[in-house]
């Protein structure tokens, strides 16, 4: 009788890894909210931009950390997404939306500032991977061709922790700021080697 009531007893607790996912998807939600909460001001836009980019920055990174994935975040004028490595190529990550492309709000773009520091070329961005695999009768000519349309992000996110060193500031473009006193606003969000990232705004000393 003693034993079956042990038995009945014992509940199966929660992983770490359990645990820091259900941080990280309570973060994104909150984040969500928050922005839809949000005012109309054009600093406000430039905020919960720069603050929503953040957020799922930081998620990611965890999202690689406990899934022991190298992850590359590809960023465009006024879009951005994150790709994971799959030891061959660069690729969107299956059944994670949330990583997927991600596209600015109207009139608002970013500038990307990486870190002087040179990076090495461990085997992970290695270009001689791809002409391993292209096809052999390829001309030369061909062949240079297909790299440049290899997929290569500006910012890395590594399985240790780990992040390449970057800064991306969000404004509004040069179109959109003819139409009021927007040239100064601005958002800048700062990565140095680790999360969490770094948030400076609505102003820059440096513009």
């Amino acid at each position: 009788m003693t034993n079956f009531y042990q038995s009945s007893t014992k509940t199966k607790g929660f992983t770490l890894i359990e645990v820091m996912v259900v941080i990280a998807l309570i973060g994104i939600i909150a984040t969500m909210v928050q922005y839809n909460f949000s005012g109309k001001r054009p600093e406000d836009t430039l905020k919960d931009a720069s603050f929503r980019f953040a957020a799922i920055f930081e998620s990611a990174a965890n999202y690689g950390l406990l899934n022991n994935m190298e992850l590359g975040l590809i960023i465009q004028n006024n879009s951005y997404q994150f790709w994971g490595y799959d030891g061959v190529k660069w690729s969107e990550i299956p059944q994670q939306a949330w990583l997927s492309n991600h596209e600015l709000p109207e009139g608002v773009e970013v500038t990307l500032t990486l870190d002087d520091l040179p990076i090495e070329e461990p085997l992970l961005f290695d270009s001689s991977t791809f002409t391993e695999q292209t096809n052999e009768y390829l001309s030369f000519d061909e062949i240079e061709a297909k790299k440049t349309e290899l997929i290569i992000p500006q910012v890395y996110l590594l399985s240790g922790g780990e992040i390449t060193p970057f800064s991306l500031t969000f404004h509004f473009s040069e179109q959109a700021s003819l139409y009021g006193d927007l040239a100064d606003l601005a958002y800048r969000v700062t990565g140095i080697y680790t999360i969490p990232l770094t948030i400076e705004g609505p102003t820059l000393n440096d513009k």
